[in-house]
């Protein structure tokens, strides 16, 4: 809805159901027939309801510009483990700001100022308790129990002319879910899940530039500097790690006569 002096409101509501029921049944051949193997077999049903609701304004001010907005959710989450006789049911409610700011020094020069808060859920084939066997002495397995990742995330860019553009950027994230190695010692099987094992802190710089330096030349590079820390408790140990990684990716365009 637009509102007087350029200013726009907008809002919406969302609802989603998701039902996943997941039959997984073992036999072996013994005297001559196919028996249900009761120790293998699973059968899990995973509800999900996600209702949300977001407001949105943003407004420009000469070279100012501003967006605010926030969307809550509420999440509503039932499983039921039918071979094991295992339930849960979850209800959360969380709520996600996001906040724009820029400023335009001139026409070639602009700098943006953001904050938001973001959810990434595990796939429900992660939180699915079925056994996938790999081998004899290995297997993977979903974990019912896992939460959803969230993160702050803060981030300044610099852009010159649409060609160029350098952001450095801070992320917290809590709740990172991860694949995760377990053995048990009295058969010495190994199966591989995912858990909820660290906290991590994320420090970035990249920049990005394309450019038609000519006609028949188009040019566009892109580096990213960051590093990585995680905190937290993997199999009973502390976890404290941290890793420094960058990539950089350049490529080029050329174009001929006669369309190509």
């Amino acid at each position: 809805h637009p509102l007087k002096k350029g200013a726009i409101m907008e809002a919406g509501v969302k609802s989603g159901y998701v039902k996943n029921d997941n039959d997984a049944q073992y036999s072996y051949f013994e005297g001559g027939g196919y028996i249900l193997d009761e120790g293998r077999s699973n059968h899990f049903i995973y509800e999900e309801n996600v209702n949300a609701a977001y407001v949105n304004y943003s407004k420009q001010f000469d070279k100012w510009g501003i967006q605010l907005g926030m969307r809550m959710e509420n999440t509503n989450i039932k499983g039921n483990q039918v071979t094991q006789k295992i339930k849960f049911d979850t209800s959360y409610v969380q709520l996600f700001p996001t906040s724009y700011l820029s400023y335009a020094l001139n026409k070639t020069n602009t700098f943006t100022l953001s904050y938001s808060r973001r959810i990434e859920r595990p796939s429900y084939q992660d939180m699915n308790p079925f056994q996938f066997f790999l081998d004899q002495y290995t297997y993977r397995q979903g974990n019912p129990y896992l939460r959803p990742q969230s993160s702050n995330n803060i981030e300044l860019s610099y852009n010159y002319k649409g060609q160029l553009n350098v952001s450095a950027n801070y992320t917290k994230t809590k709740d990172v879910i991860n694949d995760i190695l377990k053995q048990d010692d009295a058969t010495f099987i190994t199966f591989q899940t995912k858990e909820n094992v660290a906290a991590r802190r994320n420090i970035g710089l990249s920049i990005n530039y394309n450019k038609a330096l000519k006609k028949w030349w188009t040019v566009s590079m892109f580096g990213n500097l960051f590093n990585n820390y995680f905190e937290g408790v993997v199999n009973n140990a502390k976890l404290s790690v941290d890793v420094t990684t960058y990539f950089v990716n350049m490529s080029n365009q050329f174009r001929f006569n006669k369309g190509w």
